[in-house]
């Protein structure tokens, strides 16, 4: 079992939470939350890994479980990351990790290493040590360093070390890093699951629609001349054949939805500026022009750069109009592919990994090419996942809808708030907060309707499954500097209603009298949160959702197994402290 499969069935066995680990073992919550979700691996001779395995084995004392000894439960994490009790060093984790997010092939490393590739396949399990560990090092640091040289890969090389890309500008100096690293560098990356929610919770879409001027933008009704039909080669080519997609699609009568998938380097392309900010113009001409968006989305990439690519879409997300879908599993390392379809236009390219420079795409306006690259897109659309639902003010029934369905099926859930939850307040002290912050009657009814709904929902998850929330409490100092408001993304409205501290005081208690009185649900309260404007819901195992509170209000309903899996094992709060 690997190691961040065993530190979760450890915390399964003594029903301990992350956050308690982590102050047993005297190690940041962050740290654990990396652990979980397999981002970073402790070295087996680290002190971490020590003050891990004190912790679990406390815990177990005080729980009064056998058999989970200081000693014993190292042993077990040291086999876990793949080594023997002899003291093996690291080089076995770090050569996984680099193999793994650089796709290397491990029969090009063989022969150009000469050894065999169950050899090397040994090595990265931990089953074998190589005779002269300094000797490997340099020569996979040498064969990387060759083999991965273009800024892509330098960037994802540099974020694996830790180190800023110019370190690794030369083969020579690339090299000389790697080896180092494979030796003695922890293995481990940046945790961007948390980066990538911080961006969300930040986000405010009326701000970037300021900055892009996306509500003054006028689609031209210019007649212009594109050919019926090109083939393009080379990279500037292909730019331009993208942009008269977008051109084309734009400015079409056409309102057939967009299909938009591609495993092509995009990133080479994106180099170029200029097409940089053509490209977001195109797409957000297509958005104001009201096309829904099919986005398949690679994921076959290292995870870090998976979040990243995510991060940039977020603005065009929160329009509501993109559905974002992914493909299982990964599909051949040798050549690239994209197709693009809309009801004015397609493009269709192809290039061999690694080469993109030289490939081609054909671009066509041909009522004849048309319902054949139609045709291929909805096959694609077929085969593929959803990666998230996104729901909007106007899917708020749908919304509903979906999560009454959910609470029927067995299972955990966890939800993780900025404020108290709103299933605990009753009516009257409701009633109350909306009086005074003026809320007009006819609002007053449909924000008491949506209590109300929140209410039944928690109702019929308990009785079907056990429920975790874990939100802030704030002392009377926090409240004066910030009085908090109600949670309201359930209602998808924008709007700040705040409690005063005698109505927080009251929601608090009722909370409180909630938590003592229900069987299957736990109240964890915290003293501040990590987020501000997210709450976050987890099926395990299952999804996640996403709340945005306001600018604008949405929810995300997160399926990706990777992705869903980090999201449950982060550590979301930064402070466990209550105070009083």
């Amino acid at each position: 079992m690997p190691f961040h499969e065993m530190l979760n069935e450890y915390l399964r066995r003594l029903s301990v939470t992350a956050l308690e680990l982590a102050e047993a073992s005297d190690l940041s919550p962050a740290i654990i939350s990396r652990y979980r979700s397999a981002e970073r691996r402790p070295a087996p001779d680290s002190e971490a890994l020590a003050r891990l395995a004190k912790g679990i084995a406390l815990l177990a004392e005080q729980k009064g479980i056998p058999a989970a000894s200081e000693e014993s439960v190292l042993s077990v994490f040291r086999k876990s990351l793949g080594y023997e009790e002899d003291g093996q060093t690291r080089l076995a984790a770090n050569f996984d990790l680099l193999v793994n997010v650089l796709h290397l092939r491990s029969g090009e490393m063989a022969r150009a290493l000469s050894f065999d590739p169950s050899y090397l396949s040994r090595i990265r399990k931990g089953q074998r040590t190589p005779a002269n560990p300094a000797a490997f090092a340099r020569a996979v640091g040498n064969f990387t360093a060759r083999r991965c040289r273009n800024a892509t890969e330098r960037a994802d090389l540099a974020r694996l070390l830790g180190q800023p890309p110019e370190a690794l500008s030369d083969d020579a100096s690339c090299s000389a890093a790697l080896a180092r690293w494979l030796l003695s560098g922890e293995a481990g990356q940046p945790d961007s699951t948390f980066s990538f929610l911080e961006k969300l919770d930040e986000f405010d879409l009326n701000d970037y629609i300021r900055a892009v001027r996306f509500d003054q933008l006028k689609i031209p009704t210019v007649p212009f001349q594109l050919p019926s039909s090109k083939m393009h080669y080379g990279l500037e080519n292909f730019r331009q054949a993208l942009l008269d997609f977008l051109k084309s699609t734009a400015l079409s009568r056409s309102r057939e939805p967009v299909f938009i998938c591609s495993d092509m380097p995009m990133e080479e392309l994106a180099r170029d500026m200029e097409f940089s900010k053509k490209w977001m113009l195109g797409l957000a001409a297509i958005l104001k022009k009201g096309l829904h968006l099919d986005m398949v989305h690679d994921l076959n990439r290292p995870y870090a750069e998976m979040m990243l690519g995510l991060e940039s879409w977020i603005p065009l997300y929160m329009t509501g109009q993109i559905s974002p879908w992914y493909l299982r599993g990964r599909h051949n390392g040798v050549y690239g592919h994209l197709l693009f379809c809309s009801g004015a236009s397609a493009v269709e390219g192809e290039c061999i990994t690694g080469d993109f420079a030289h490939g081609r795409c054909h671009f066509s306006q041909a009522k004849s090419d048309l319902p054949y690259y139609r045709r291929r897109a909805d096959a694609i659309l077929r085969m593929a996942q959803p990666l998230m639902d996104i729901y909007r003010d106007a899917s708020e029934g749908a919304y509903s809808s979906f999560l009454f369905a959910d609470a029927r099926e067995v299972g955990e859930c966890r939800a993780v708030l900025t404020a108290l939850p709103p299933h605990t307040l009753s009516d009257e002290c409701l009633v109350r907060i909306l009086q005074k912050n003026g809320v007009s009657p006819s609002e007053q009814e449909n924000i008491r309707r949506a209590f109300a709904r929140s209410r039944a929902f928690v109702a019929s998850l308990m009785q079907s499954s056990t429920y975790e929330e874990e939100f802030p409490v704030l002392s009377p100092a926090a409240f004066r500097a910030e009085p908090p408001s109600l949670a309201l993304s359930g209602l998808f409205c924008g709007a700040e209603l705040r409690y005063d501290e005698a109505d927080y005081q009251e929601h608090l208690r009722l909370t409180r009298a909630f938590a003592a009185a229900a069987p299957g649900y736990a109240a964890r309260e915290v003293g501040r949160s990590a987020f501000h404007n997210l709450q976050i819901f987890i099926r395990k195992g299952k999804w996640v959702g996403v709340s945005k509170c306001k600018a604008p209000a949405i929810h995300f309903v997160i399926r990706h197994p990777r992705l869903c899996a980090a999201l449950e094992n982060m550590v979301f709060l930064v402070d466990e402290r209550v105070e009083t």
